[in-house]
């Protein structure tokens, strides 16, 4: 075998060998983004547990490392944090590029039964990724969803509308 004949054989074996961790990242990107989604989700559920469990009406607030309480300036004096509510949005080891824009407040009201009172939407999304994933929150029972945002995010201050955040449809 010549040189070139070598030359070429390590180039394509280089090819081949890249395909599978560009690929992989993807998916790994698409991974970390859908446990995001599905941690936002779970973070508002726990919430809604815990005020119910506790008979208490209570806050936390939202924003990119997770849910946690409120800070004291925000939170109304009536109104005390949800305890034990820290929750990352991502794992610790996985801290990368996810990003939350929302228009939720500040601080999330829930009564003593566990209803959402404040509601709007959170979008994630990943700086390698076209696909945003989001959570609408609707009122007045505070009834979240987990879609996939159809449009570009807004800059600038524009606004994130619900009916952009469609439901993912199972492939059937």
């Amino acid at each position: 075998m010549s040189l070139i004949e070598q030359i070429m054989v390590v180039s394509l074996v280089g090819m081949l060998a890249s395909i599978p961790v560009v690929t992989g990242r993807g998916d790994r990107d698409q991974l970390q983004l859908d446990a995001s989604a599905r941690r936002l989700q779970s973070g508002l559920d726990r919430a809604r547990s815990i005020a119910r469990r506790e008979q208490t009406a209570c806050g936390l607030s939202l924003n990119e490392e997770g849910f946690m309480a409120p800070d004291d300036g925000i939170l109304p004096v009536s109104l005390p944090a949800c305890p034990g509510i820290g929750m990352a949005l991502q794992e610790a080891f996985e801290q990368g590029p996810i990003e939350l824009s929302t228009n939720l407040p500040p601080v999330l009201r829930f009564t003593a039964n566990g209803l959402l009172l404040d509601g709007g939407i959170a979008v994630l999304s990943h700086q390698r990724l076209a696909k945003a994933r989001c959570l609408v929150v609707s009122l007045p029972l505070g009834v979240s969803r987990i879609g996939s945002y159809q449009a570009p995010l807004p800059s600038d201050g524009g606004r994130l509308l619900s009916s952009r955040c469609l439901p993912d449809v199972a492939a059937s």
